[in-house]
């Protein structure tokens, strides 16, 4: 066989696995009983799908064809664009992006589609940091000095299961729109007026049951206004993490093979499945930390070390999923030299600048929250994960069958086709130069600690969605690999349609916030 062929024939057998690997994952959600879990433990539930599938999936099918057409179109100018016109591309990607997350969550029926977003925000079986910061928080000092006392029962649900496991970032986060939307009637008016049909009747929905319920405080206009608006914010920030994820692509790939990875973000089908928790925020952040802290090692810069600090310290004060996060950081920091990285440096001074940039940034901000706010954010942090260790005590996990399952989960939810380029591009790293390879594999080497290690038993699906990224970034040398296949942009562009199809499937099929057991 000859190379030309031998090429060719490669491209062919990617794109034909990843069909197969497509249609096996269609026909299990959707053609068969498979438990998605561990019987007796935690299992996904499936959506009852009834009625055409084309009504059902036009609104996704409009916008997949608006970004499909996008993205085909941007794949032959980004490489030639300059910086100015690139960064326009992008946030186009994001902006359509964020309206094919929104549409494949339209598409999904009854309640589990865009009326969910309103129940799950509102109720804390589902949150509950919104009702926290509308009931508890109306003395921000206060309840900042008083949050580690509040979650420090360990026994008590809402703390080993939501609240208790995250520092006060989203509680505080929803004050802010609260209070927002509360002093500003026209605000609040300009958010109801662009809520979807969907969200409408979603927040009607919970107006009436907390009337007939007579609890707590009256639903307002403006707390509508806020469970749309806070929906809305975790759309968007989850499809932002495009952005950073071409950035971190270009670091070893073409500009072509970049667009195209940040683009299979927004078909990974475990952001369409749990939007609107808080879960899908965290990829963007933890991206955007990736990519400063790595300019910073090629750069030897205090400044950009010290984003990565504030970056990751925000993120801490949300969830402490970014701690496997840091530890990436911190070996990369150890592995990488600037002048391992084959860039030349603007600045001749040690490195140690790049983790005293990073350092300041945490002390500075462990200070703000002591002095401002009133309150030890690292105290906070040791109860949060004794309530989080202590989720084990009240429900039974086994470890073995959920180190067989977990893997499977992870593929399924970002998709078996992506989850494939993924473990090809990792196959592939020893082709990229030097030492950027460890920017992959160190990642890589902590998700299987992480898998190993039994700390996520149950719901792999969402609470991975932060590392995701990492396996979309993996793929790129897939990518790559593939356009330089005779006729390889079309082969993408198939991969990509079989992918978003897998995507729709999967998010219109999958309950992720058991509303099955809501239902008559």
């Amino acid at each position: 066989m000859t190379g030309s062929a031998a090429a060719k024939g490669a491209g062919v057998v990617l794109v034909l696995l990843a069909l197969a690997a497509g249609v096996l994952q269609t026909a299990v959600l959707w053609w068969s009983d498979f438990p998605l879990g561990v019987p007796g433990e935690w299992v996904w539930e499936r959506i009852p799908v009834v009625g055409s599938l084309l009504v059902i999936f036009w609104p996704a099918l409009a916008a997949g064809v608006l970004l499909t057409g996008y993205v085909v179109l941007g794949s032959g100018m980004v490489a030639q664009a300059r910086p100015w016109s690139r960064t326009a591309w992008l946030v186009g990607l994001w902006l359509i992006g964020s309206v094919w997350l929104l549409s494949v969550v339209g598409s999904t029926p009854g309640i589990s589609g865009l009326s969910r977003i309103p129940f799950v925000l509102f109720y804390p079986r589902s949150s509950g940091y919104f009702t926290q910061a509308k009931e508890h928080a109306h003395d921000i000092r206060g309840f900042l000095k008083g949050y580690r006392e509040r979650i420090a029962d360990s026994d008590n649900p809402e703390n080993h299961l939501h609240l208790g496991t995250h520092p006060p970032g989203l509680t505080l986060s929803f004050l802010g729109m609260i209070r927002a939307c509360e002093s500003s009637p026209g605000l609040t008016e300009f958010i109801l007026a662009t809520q979807p049909a969907g969200v409408s009747e979603g927040n009607d929905a919970v107006r009436r049951t907390e009337q007939i319920g007579g609890k707590g405080p009256a639903f307002l206009p403006a707390d509508a206004a806020v469970l749309w608006l806070g929906g809305w914010i975790a759309a968007v920030i989850s499809t932002g993490t495009c952005i950073p994820l071409y950035l971190l692509a270009r670091r070893f790939v073409t500009p072509s093979a970049a667009w195209w990875t940040a683009g299979l973000w927004l078909l990974v089908p475990a952001a369409a499945v749990f939007l609107p928790k808080s879960d899908v925020l965290f990829p963007c952040l933890a991206m955007w930390a990736q990519w400063f802290w790595l300019t910073a090692l090629d750069r030897n810069r205090f400044w950009h070390g010290a984003a990565t600090g504030a970056v990751m310290c925000v993120a801490c004060t949300l969830s402490l999923a970014f701690v496997p996060v840091a530890l990436m950081l911190f070996l990369q920091g150890l592995v990488l030299r600037p002048e391992s990285t084959g860039i030349e440096l603007l600045s001749n001074r040690s490195r140690w600048h790049v983790y005293a940039g990073g350092t300041s940034a945490l002390g500075a901000w462990l200070l703000l929250c002591g002095v401002v706010g009133g309150f030890n954010l690292i105290g906070i942090w040791i109860q949060n994960l004794k309530n989080h260790a202590a989720f084990y005590a009240h429900h039974v996990r086994s470890y073995w069958p959920w180190l067989l399952d977990n893997p499977i989960e992870l593929a399924f939810s970002l998709g078996l086709p992506l989850a494939l380029l993924a473990v090809i591009g990792l196959s592939l790293v020893g082709r990229i130069p030097g030492a950027k390879r460890w920017e992959l594999l160190i990642p890589a080497a902590v998700w299987m600690l992480l898998w190993i290690s039994g700390k996520n038993m149950g719901e792999a699906a969402r609470l991975w969605v932060f590392l995701m990224p990492y396996a979309v970034w993996s793929a790129a040398s897939a990518v790559q690999f593939l356009q330089q296949r005779r006729n390889g942009q079309a082969a993408v562009a198939a991969l990509w349609l079989v992918q978003m199809i897998v995507c729709a499937a999967t998010a219109v099929r999958i309950d992720g916030f058991g509303f099955n057991e809501l239902g008559p």
